[in-house]
């Protein structure tokens, strides 16, 4: 059945505003956690209601996807608006860090749906070749989301009280569905009977669990090479081999692995867990570049940073009006990541002497040239697949997306830190980044620092080529102009 554009129109409109309140969940907390740690107590266990939110969200993904394939984009989308909203409502009325916990954590379930199943109904209502257009638009989702959160999130903390944050989510979330699903209801359900295997939904889940929580607990509640993380990693890796395992063995797999021997979905998937990976070190790490490098206060570096996301979502849109005018999806990567590339190596080089305007211009061109590949690999993996797998290879893509994100974040984190320990004398006992810019540093020392950060810059460039060299072996398929 043929939406008529104001329907498409409604229908992308809603999912999209739905995505923007579960990607809004992952930064908005941020700045409240000072107001929801005076209120509830508890400051050991701060930082979890960010990680919960994070880690169920990241797992829930493929299983999401495969769900709307299996009963239909707007039942889930439904399903995960309602978790989404139950979980708001019991971390508003949270009276125990505790309770907040396991809310955000149910609250990532919801989320996590939500931005996968947003993704593939897109899929759902217009064809291939449109796609690039609307992607580049969940792109600038991601983007607003991540200037805004912060600055929306301390100002409702401080005026409003910090369980406000949370009931933002109703009226939103209930406007867009409304708004949405009379279009939704005319979306035909490509759904089909299969069993759905619960035994890999609980391997998927123990594994990416076990894995992201090893990986963001290393550096800060254990060492690197302590024998805790170590087997906390090594038990994330073993269980999801085993889900590996099952799903070559299951009829009707959450993740196909036809996708990783398929030409376009194979290197896609490498490609966006490196460059997203990349992106996402640079805008994690880049902020403490900025305080203990370049001597610049926290309260500035936000805005610093923003010129990078407003230029990679200003080329993300870009890349997604050439897809849909040319029909392509090769070219945009292939002048994009070399752009990123050079203007970080650049930055790498001097690190050491470099100010912070020039690090901002060099961060600038770094975006422009990265935000190309974000649109062009959710269209080209989902132009390869038949209509009945488009919410599993969207859910690979979001889960490559925020794996990558992880494992390269963690990598890169330990790489400065244990560089810094090895170069600063001073540093034998430090644990973490965040105690590196408490730490008082004397100038040489600060330079030290600042060429740590370089090494780490050069190896997300080596990441980045490696993107690019991948994604040269992705093979072209015109994108259609049907629905077919």
């Amino acid at each position: 059945m043929q939406l008529t554009e104001p329907e498409v129109r409604a229908a992308i409109g809603g999912a999209m505003t739905m995505m923007f309140l579960a990607a809004l969940e992952t930064t908005i907390v941020s700045t409240a956690l000072p107001s929801i740690a005076a209120d509830l107590g508890d400051v050991h266990m701060l930082s979890w209601v960010i990680t919960a939110y994070l880690l169920t969200s990241t797992c829930i993904t493929p299983i999401a996807g495969k769900l709307g394939d299996l009963y239909g984009r707007r039942r889930l989308l439904h399903a995960a608006l309602a978790v989404f909203l139950v979980a708001s409502v019991l971390c508003a009325l949270a009276t125990s860090m505790l309770e907040l916990t396991l809310a955000r954590a149910l609250q990532g379930i919801g989320g996590g749906a939500l931005i996968t199943s947003a993704q593939a109904a897109v899929a759902d209502v217009v064809a291939p070749r449109e796609r690039g257009k609307y992607s580049a638009y969940f792109s600038m989702v991601w983007g607003s989301s991540s200037l805004l959160g912060p600055s929306v999130g301390g100002i409702m903390a401080q005026h409003l009280g910090w369980p406000s944050i949370f009931w933002l989510n109703l009226p939103i979330g209930i406007a867009a569905l409304l708004y949405s699903d009379s279009a939704l209801k005319r979306v035909p359900i490509h759904g089909r009977k299969a069993p759905f295997d619960w035994l890999s939904i609980v391997l998927l889940a123990a594994g990416s669990v076990g894995l992201l929580l090893a990986l963001s607990l290393g550096g800060t509640r254990f060492a690197w090479n302590s024998p805790e993380l170590l087997a906390g990693l090594g038990l994330g890796i073993v269980v999801l081999a085993a889900f590996a395992l099952r799903q070559a063995r299951i009829p009707d797999p959450i993740l196909l692995p036809r996708f990783f021997t398929d030409r376009v979905v194979g290197p896609t998937l490498t490609a966006i867990f490196l460059s997203f990976g990349a992106y996402m070190v640079v805008a994690v790490l880049a902020p403490t570049f900025y305080q203990v490098g370049l001597q610049i206060p926290a309260a500035t570096v936000g805005f610093l940073m923003m010129p990078m996301m407003i230029s990679s979502t200003f080329t993300a849109w870009l890349a997604g009006r050439y897809t849909k005018t040319h029909g392509k999806y090769r070219m945009p990567p292939f002048v994009g990541l070399p752009v990123s590339i050079g203007s970080l190596a650049v930055l790498a080089f001097f690190a050491g002497r470099v100010s912070a305007l020039e690090t901002t211009v060099l961060l600038t061109i770094f975006g422009f040239g990265i935000g190309v590949i974000f649109p062009v690999t959710m269209v080209a993996a989902q132009n390869a697949v038949e209509r009945r797998d488009i919410g599993a290879v969207t859910g690979a893509i979001s889960f490559s997306r925020a794996l990558g994100a992880a494992i390269l974040i963690a990598a890169a984190s330990a790489l400065v830190l244990g560089l810094i320990v090895a170069w600063v004398p001073d540093m034998a006992g430090l644990g973490s980044l965040d105690e590196l810019v408490r730490q008082p540093l004397a100038p040489a020392a600060r330079i030290e620092v600042a060429e740590a950060f370089g090494v780490m810059f050069s190896t997300v460039v080596a990441a980045l080529l490696l993107a690019l060299l991948v994604f040269m072996t992705v093979e072209h398929r015109p994108l259609r102009s049907t629905m077919d």
